[in-house]
């Protein structure tokens, strides 16, 4: 009976931990929630900053050769001028440097769907056996396909798709 007991409390006090638990896991998420709120809060108004130079800067100094666009278009569409583009090299030397990913530039349309195509393309085919070698199956984007050349082709379908739907 007091070995019982002593389980019955033993099993108490680790419902008691793992809910604590539970509740810090549960604030540090509200935390993150907020701190990624305030993060985008911070991104847009350093975009509309921005924003508001380059449109004061083309109404004072229209034809200065720093601010000739390049021809390329940032994601959200506004186009590159000649004094950002120098923004990339300097971040990318700070990335290699510190192992971080590079700076997401500007491109031209062309540009833009060849990267699409290429992310598509870059996708894993996944190989699921069952018995052996005997009876497997290819997985692509959770589509099962019979053979690998199955599964190449569809990638490379939509590979192409997102290169149309980029390129018109």
């Amino acid at each position: 009976m007091g070995l019982a007991q002593a389980y019955g409390t033993e099993i108490r006090y680790a419902r008691e931990a793992a809910w604590s638990w539970q509740s810090r896991a549960e604030a540090l998420e509200q935390e993150l929630a907020t701190a990624r709120a305030e993060l985008a809060a911070h991104d847009a108004g350093r975009r509309a900053q921005l924003r508001s130079l380059r449109v004061a800067l083309d109404a004072v100094a229209p034809l200065d050769p720093v601010m000739r666009r390049t021809g390329r278009l940032y994601d959200g569409g506004d186009a590159e001028r000649v004094w950002e583009a120098t923004y990339g090299d300097a971040y990318d030397a700070v990335a290699r440097r510190e192992g971080i990913a590079p700076a997401r530039r500007a491109m031209t349309p062309s540009e833009r769907a060849a990267a699409a195509e290429a992310e598509v393309l870059a996708e894993p085919i996944t190989v699921r056996r069952f018995l052996g070698i005997l009876h497997q199956r290819f997985f692509w984007r959770g589509e099962e396909h019979r053979t690998l050349a199955g599964a190449q082709r569809a990638r490379e379908k939509a590979a192409r798709d997102a290169r149309a739907a980029l390129s018109a």
